[in-house]
């Protein structure tokens, strides 16, 4: 009888979404915290101890004076970004979700909620979410006799994210109905195939509308949701390393990137910053959060529009983007039967990921995957046999998986790398 997710989370919850949040909605000076993580790490952090002396006195000075870094610079002086003696009781250790070849390992704050889901639960308040119960159609697996199962503590019906059937979707369709859901959390992929069978089979929905993050977001697939069906998308911007997250304000398709969460930088191919509407550019974040693996100007890889930096309709000032694009798009796995699923629905956020330098997926025809694995230190037959299992569940029975092992990943002819490489 609580009303999740204020009563739930806590003191410090509510202090960020009542008070930071809501204090610096309409504009927010970065600078003072921004310096706080940079300086701190300059002095304590071997990473950026050992390649600058002096401390950063302005936005000026910090953007001429720090340099890049990105997911392969983090990999190969991992324990450089690490604070010396950081409190283990304070932070949890996971990884990324693996979309770009092998994944970073992280250090993250134990609180992370406090930010991360303040920050998210703001956003989805644009669509008119305010605790209420979500369907979630994303990378959960079920037995083959569940329908769905129930987490009463987030107030979350999930869905297996990886039956794809017409009668799977059917029988989503008559839960969401009998309990009245407002509001479905998925994939882009997951709801953009969810509403392509309830348009076919003419079946209506009344909901508030879709949540989707963790992949990019097609014109069209937004366009076969909103407009031939009625529903409404809200659409977020974010990743795993937590440096940068934002989502459309209640009148705008543009993403909001949210300024309180962390300093984000849209940036040309000569690292110069992008500010020309219509320009594109890469994304580079800075933590604001994070002192115990603090990551600063990491290229995250993913590219998008400047927008502009003030939205005429919630009258913020703050940085807008649209067309976000990266290394998440191309990510179809087509079954057998012509559905698909993705690579984000087969990431592995488990230990698993520790076992291995590199993963890459092959596809030359329906149904038929080929997945290729770099061994990395303490893989053994028992790994291999978790990871076969892994993906021959989550592709289903009537397809075929196989593994192949190799000592390097193909990459694109300008020497970029692309999770999935397929034929179809």
């Amino acid at each position: 009888n609580f009303l999740y997710p204020a009563a739930l989370l806590g003191a410090g919850y509510r202090n960020y979404k009542n008070k930071r949040i809501k204090n610096n909605y309409f504009s927010f000076d970065s600078e003072k915290e921004l310096k706080t993580i940079v300086n701190n790490a300059i002095r304590y952090v071997p990473f950026y101890k050992n390649n600058y002396t002096a401390p950063v006195v302005s936005m000026e000075d910090f953007s001429h004076r720090i340099g890049f870094i990105d997911k392969a610079t983090v990999m190969d002086h991992w324990g450089d970004f690490l604070l010396p003696n950081f409190p283990e009781n304070k932070v949890v250790k996971t990884t990324t979700g693996g979309t770009s070849g092998k994944p970073l390992k992280l250090i993250i704050p134990k609180n992370r909620y406090i930010f991360e889901l303040a920050t998210m639960h703001s956003l989805w308040q644009n669509i008119g979410w305010h605790g209420q119960t979500r369907a979630v159609m994303r990378n959960h697996h079920l037995s083959k006799k569940q329908i769905f199962k129930i987490n009463p503590v987030q107030k979350e019906i999930i869905f297996d994210g990886f039956r794809t059937t017409p009668e799977y979707y059917y029988r989503i369709y008559t839960v969401i109905k009998r309990y009245k859901i407002k509001y479905i959390h998925a994939y882009p992929s997951s709801a953009c195939q969810f509403a392509h069978f309830l348009y076919q089979e003419k079946l209506n929905l009344d909901i508030a509308g879709f949540l989707c993050g963790s992949e990019g977001f097609l014109p069209e697939q937004q366009a076969l949701i909103q407009q031939m069906l009625g529903l409404h998308v809200y659409h977020w911007y974010g990743h795993s390393e937590k440096l940068v997250l934002g989502g459309y304000c209640k009148n705008s398709d543009l993403i909001h990137i949210e300024p309180t969460y962390g300093y984000c930088e849209l940036i040309d191919e000569q690292g110069k910053t992008v500010n020309t509407i219509g320009q594109t550019g890469e994304i580079v974040g800075t933590t604001l959060h994070n002192p115990y693996m603090p990551l600063i100007r990491y290229r995250t890889g993913d590219f998008a529009e400047y927008a502009g930096d003030y939205c005429p309709h919630c009258k913020r000032h703050l940085l807008l983007l649209k067309n976000i694009c990266g290394h998440r798009e191309k990510n179809k796995i087509y079954k057998k039967d012509g559905s698909y699923i993705t690579t984000t629905a087969l990431n592995l956020h488990s230990d698993l990921y520790t076992k291995i330098n590199g993963m890459q997926y092959f596809q030359r025809e329906k149904g038929k995957l080929l997945v290729k694995i770099i061994k990395g230190a303490g893989f053994t037959d028992d790994i291999a046999n978790k990871y076969l299992m892994h993906f021959r569940k989550s592709f289903g029975d009537e397809n075929k998986v196989e593994i192949q092992y190799v000592s390097q990943l193909d990459k694109l002819p300008n020497g970029k790398f692309q999770i999935l490489i397929s034929e179809l």
